[in-house]
């Protein structure tokens, strides 16, 4: 027996979903509104806001809240991912604290350009939150890639507590 693509396995695993978590694609980013991207985008969706103002934790509950009865998807842009779902963002980890809040049976789904596909394994620090997938964009064509269970445990470090934004101000204060 021919064993499913792993665009077929994401396709099928996304239409399971009945909504979508989003980004706002800055420049340089994947925009998923593109003819061309492999995913219908659910029409059920809440987009995360495009600046670092907004508190992590915050949006995590409010997706919690809005998702309770439902398995949304969650497309997830970064500088750079390696083969074992590591993500490397901008350096502020606002999205390793968001994905540290939201329930681990939400697909993840990190979405980036060629360029930014690590070939080497990328260093995991305790707080970097893996992806169960990753959609490599190279000039329209589409690669996905599922990250092997396997691979993403043997990096997988011991998770850590994340700060609020207010005691980390308060700590800096003392």
């Amino acid at each position: 027996m021919r064993r499913k693509s792993a665009l077929l396995e994401l396709q099928e695993l996304v239409s399971q979903c009945r909504a979508s978590i989003l980004y706002k694609p800055f420049k340089g980013e994947i925009d998923y509104n593109a003819r061309s991207f492999p995913l219908d985008i659910h029409e059920n969706n809440l987009t995360l806001p495009d600046n670092k103002d907004g508190d992590p934790f915050e949006w995590a509950a409010k997706c919690i809240t809005r998702f309770k009865n439902t398995r949304p998807y969650i497309l997830i842009p970064g500088a750079k991912f390696d083969m074992y779902g590591t993500r490397h963002g901008k350096g502020g980890g606002w999205y390793d604290r968001f994905l540290s809040k939201v329930p681990s049976a939400w697909l993840r789904i990190g979405v980036i350009d060629k360029s930014q596909m690590s070939a080497t394994q990328l260093l995991k620090q305790e707080r970097d939150e893996p992806v169960n997938w990753i959609i490599v964009c190279d000039n329209k064509l589409y690669e996905v890639h599922k990250i092997d269970a396997i691979k993403s445990r043997s990096t997988k470090s011991t998770p850590r507590r994340f700060a609020s934004r207010s005691t980390l101000k308060r700590e800096e204060l003392v």
